[in-house]
């Protein structure tokens, strides 16, 4: 029971860190929103893309929660990781995204910034934002003055793109 309730108040206090009321979070498995735009558009990558179930599933077999939000990143980029949290057993992250792109991009989006939480679940030691920043400024490589980018990011990115891209082909009305 003690283990559960650290659990729920470890949860409840990341998400306040990341201006997401826990009432607020809709999730599916480990990866969790706030806006109903967000969650459209993880349900229907996971629908459309292999690339994207798989980075969900592999998020949901671990000990992190991930949670998208809406807004901006700033320094020239329209999604971005933003923060690690570790408490008791579990790491909460938080993605944000900004959801004016088109539904494709936006997907993209969310499925190149979960394997980058993939590439941090990965690494346990990570429990901080300060450890995040110190593993991507070892084994990332500079996107933009202040963002660090990865190749497995970017062709997780693209991967989504081009999968959702062809089963819209393939479903269109004809």
């Amino acid at each position: 029971m003690a283990k559960r309730t650290r659990t729920v108040v470890g949860l409840a206090a990341a998400a306040l860190l990341a201006g997401v009321h826990p009432s607020q979070a809709a999730e599916r498995g480990h990866v969790r929103w706030e806006s109903p735009v967000i969650g459209a558009a993880i349900e229907e990558a996971i629908e459309r893309s292999q690339t994207f179930r798989a980075l969900v599933a592999t998020i949901d077999a671990s000990d992190t929660y991930v949670f998208v939000t809406t807004g901006e990143c700033g320094h020239g980029v329209r999604a971005c990781f933003v923060n690690v949290v570790g408490s008791g057993s579990h790491r909460y992250m938080f993605v944000r995204v900004d959801p004016r792109k088109r539904d494709c991009e936006l997907m993209a989006s969310i499925g190149h910034e979960l394997r980058h939480t993939i590439e941090v679940i990965e690494e346990p030691s990570i429990r901080s934002e300060a450890a995040k920043v110190l593993f991507y400024e070892r084994t990332g490589r500079h996107g933009t003055a202040r963002a660090y980018e990865t190749i497995a990011a970017m062709d997780a990115g693209n991967a989504v793109r081009s999968e959702i891209n062809a089963f819209n082909r393939h479903t269109r009305p004809r």
